[in-house]
């Protein structure tokens, strides 16, 4: 993941796909954290951004847009 990237949760992708609402950040920083997190994710409605694990999250790419249209 890099700088500028829009995420969302590994676990939401499925409720993407359906169309549902999930929780959508983007990478403001890259780097390494406690509790084995490499990533600040500065999250929709939060002031300040929070440390993640990227292997949590998903980029919200191509894959994930083409299967939230297909299911319209």
């Amino acid at each position: 993941m890099q700088v500028g990237d829009l995420v969302t949760y590994y676990f939401q992708r499925s409720r993407w796909r359906k169309g549902e609402s999930v929780s959508l950040g983007l990478v403001v920083e890259t780097g390494k954290y406690t509790a084995n997190r490499d990533v600040k994710v500065l999250w929709g409605g939060e002031a300040e951004p929070e440390t993640e694990a990227s292997q949590h999250l998903s980029l919200v790419d191509d894959s994930l847009m083409e299967a939230n249209s297909a299911s319209r």
